[in-house]
């Protein structure tokens, strides 16, 4: 995944301020969530609001983040920004890299 990421990126850095900008502006509650096309064979960062069901069959979601409210409120009140941020600390890249690995 580090590899595909640097390559549609450019860095690592900047995925991770993608997909966290991504997060922190989903509109009300949603997830954001790094997806694979398997069309292009690239990684995408979308956004999932509310209860949309508009995800794509040929995006397979690789890694989520619940970013509705009851995700974080207790821990975070409403500081959504700092929830992402702690999201970075666990991140299962394993099991990323193991669905990349099933789709290809």
């Amino acid at each position: 995944m580090g590899d595909a990421i640097a390559k549609e990126f450019g860095s690592f850095e900047r995925f991770k301020k993608e997909f966290t900008q991504a997060a922190v502006s989903v509109e009300g509650s949603g997830w954001a969530a790094l997806t694979y096309c398997g069309q292009t064979n690239r990684p995408i960062i979308m956004q999932i609001e509310k209860h949309n069901t508009n995800v794509y069959p040929a995006f397979r979601i690789l890694m989520v983040l619940d970013v509705f409210e009851h995700a974080y409120y207790i821990d975070y009140k409403n500081e959504r920004a700092k929830f992402v941020e702690a999201f970075w600390n666990i991140v299962n890249w394993d099991g990323v890299n193991k669905r990349l690995k099933e789709l290809l």
